[in-house]
């Protein structure tokens, strides 16, 4: 960890203050009954914040507890604003759980914080690790390539097109290219009802990023360049769909959530939506869904095609007694039958490759085969130490475009990325 990092969390951050607050978390939030009886083994705390899939967590842990005696891993629910301060908290006060869950854009700035034990020596020669999309592995690697997790599972972004919208405005097909969402979005904006060609959140927080990063990455350009001719053609593009009414300047309010509601009540043809939306159009909202719709991979700009993940990492937390052995509970819990297993009852994408073949769950239906195809191309955010700095240079530049304060250039120009990156570059994918 950096000291200059250590020293301004001290200074915020008493042990004392620390203590307590950890003391009546852990003695509020652990519950055994269903992961078995103890098994002789050390025990192993793990912190996650999954709520629905608490239960398939714990049968996961209780299927391993059952298997060996090394260790006997008790999981605890922890809210997930929650566990990222009593990860900065154990920062300094050392104590964290032994195994912890984090956000995969999170995980560098933990790693630098010093939350997170280096695991190369224990995974590095474990041949599965070639089975696994570079996306979400360079989600917990430092800048040196060193490994301080496992992904868990995914999720990326994808376009979600109202067909009933397109076909009345004469158009057949979905979009493909970014010349072709514009033209889609010229035949489908209509002032007159409200009804945008695309709807997307450009909010200011990670979600804005989230979204703009496929743009980004199609545009050819990354965020070590993100004021470059290439970037500054993504911004352009996008605050020139509202600059001429083809998309909403609500946008810059919109969080992925107001963006999904505007196209399900039909005020847009087309919405850059994320893979968990599938589960919200087959359950609370299947009433709403009263138009044909279809899932297309986001679109190419000259034969190259982008998109991001989302998604959540486990890793081994510094000052844990048993680092081997909970490596070795990572490399059990993302085997391939065991990815494949949790993350169809999560609805989610899996991390490698091999284990989308154990289920026919991804590929036959139609709508998540569009997402874990578009996996070959999904790149991680970051990952940097300094992610939630770049990120808010990446939002702002944006809004500040779309709500016109700038020319996309100056805006792009004003961003505060490229001395971050020089103090502490951005691993390669």
């Amino acid at each position: 960890m950096q000291k200059h990092m250590r020293r301004n969390l001290a200074m915020i951050l008493s042990g004392a203050m620390a203590m307590s607050m950890m003391a009546g978390f852990a003695a509020s939030a652990e519950d055994g009954s269903d992961i078995g009886e103890p098994n002789g083994g050390a025990e192993v705390t793990l912190w996650h914040y999954f709520e629905h899939e608490a239960t398939a967590l714990n049968q996961m842990v209780k299927q391993y507890n059952e298997s060996q005696s090394d260790i006997y891993i008790v999981p605890t629910f922890v809210s997930r604003d929650e566990l990222m301060k009593q990860y900065t908290i154990g920062a300094v006060s050392g104590e964290l759980p032994d195994i912890g869950m984090v956000d995969s854009p999170d995980m560098a700035s933990y790693i630098s914080l010093g939350v997170f034990e280096d695991i190369t020596e224990y995974v590095q020669d474990w041949e599965d690790l070639a089975q696994f999309y570079p996306g979400p592995m360079a989600s917990v690697k430092d800048a040196d390539g060193k490994i301080y997790g496992l992904p868990n599972n995914s999720n990326c972004l994808a376009l979600l097109c109202n067909m009933d919208i397109l076909n009345a405005a004469g158009v057949e097909n979905p979009p493909t290219t970014w010349e072709e969402l514009r033209e889609v979005c010229e035949k489908t904006t209509d002032p007159d009802n409200g009804v945008y060609g695309l709807a997307m959140s450009a909010i200011s927080n990670e979600e804005g990023t989230f979204q703009y990063i496929p743009w980004l990455y199609g545009a050819g350009a990354d965020v070590t360049d993100v004021d470059s001719e290439a970037g500054v053609e993504a911004l352009t593009y996008l605050s020139g769909l509202v600059k001429d009414g083809l998309m909403s300047k609500e946008v810059v309010n919109w969080g992925q959530g107001d963006a999904y509601n505007a196209f399900l009540a039909g005020k847009a043809a087309i919405l850059e939506s994320g893979t968990w939306q599938i589960a919200t159009l087959d359950g609370q909202d299947a009433d709403k869904v009263t138009f044909n719709y279809k899932y297309v991979p986001m679109p190419a700009k000259d034969g190259k095609q982008a998109t991001v993940i989302g998604g959540e990492n486990f890793g081994v937390c510094a000052g844990s007694e048993h680092v081997a052995e909970c490596a070795e509970f990572l490399k059990s819990m993302m085997s391939a039958q065991n990815n494949a297993d949790w993350c169809e009852i999560a609805g989610k994408l899996p991390i490698r490759g091999d284990a989308v073949n154990l289920k026919d769950f991804w590929t036959a239906d139609e709508r998540y085969k569009v997402f874990n195809d578009s996996m070959d191309f999904a790149v991680a955010r970051g990952p940097h130490e300094s992610w939630p700095t770049i990120s808010e240079a990446i939002y702002t530049a944006e809004q500040s475009a779309i709500l016109g304060e700038k020319e996309p250039a100056d805006a792009l120009a004003a961003a505060v990325i490229d001395p971050i990156l020089a103090e502490t570059p951005i691993a390669a994918q």
